[in-house]
């Protein structure tokens, strides 16, 4: 795949298209602007994100539920790299790094129009739907 990717660091130029990113994927297509949200928790995440030709193309969040299990959070890609394995290699990406650490179990929050995508890649289902920022949701789970 011909795209690099690479550490996001809080407050950097970097992390400002990655907040405008997640806001052309996770909010505007529901009327919402991420920039009204308190998002100083960001500093607390591993952040990644994904380049081609220096664009910043799609980001991925890591960070820690508890000493077995780590977090994905915003698996953002933008509609014109979707569909090419880019979110597989994401998510192989940051796995391989939480398998690394020790971790047992991997955990998300998906979106229910994103929960065959996480089903293919291991992750099982594990509540019912519920609205998160007005989007069905579901909590998913991988283990190693």
């Amino acid at each position: 795949m011909d795209v690099t990717i690479r550490p996001i660091i809080y407050g950097t130029e970097d992390y400002e298209k990655s907040i405008d990113l997640r806001n052309e994927v996770f909010r505007k297509p529901w009327g919402l602007d991420i920039r009204n949200e308190d998002l100083s928790s960001d500093a607390k995440y591993e952040m990644f994100g994904a380049y081609k030709d220096e664009k910043m193309i799609a980001t991925i969040f890591l960070t820690e539920d508890d000493k077995e299990t780590a977090r994905i959070k915003s698996v953002a890609i933008f509609d014109e790299y979707r569909g090419k394995g880019l979110g597989k290699y994401l998510m192989n990406y940051v796995e391989d790094i939480a398998l690394k650490r020790g971790y047992k179990k991997v955990a998300l929050m998906g979106r229910v129009s994103a929960e065959i995508f996480y089903n293919k890649l291991g992750y099982e289902t594990i509540s019912e739907v519920y609205d998160h920022n007005t989007i069905p949701h579901v909590d998913m789970i991988k283990e190693f």
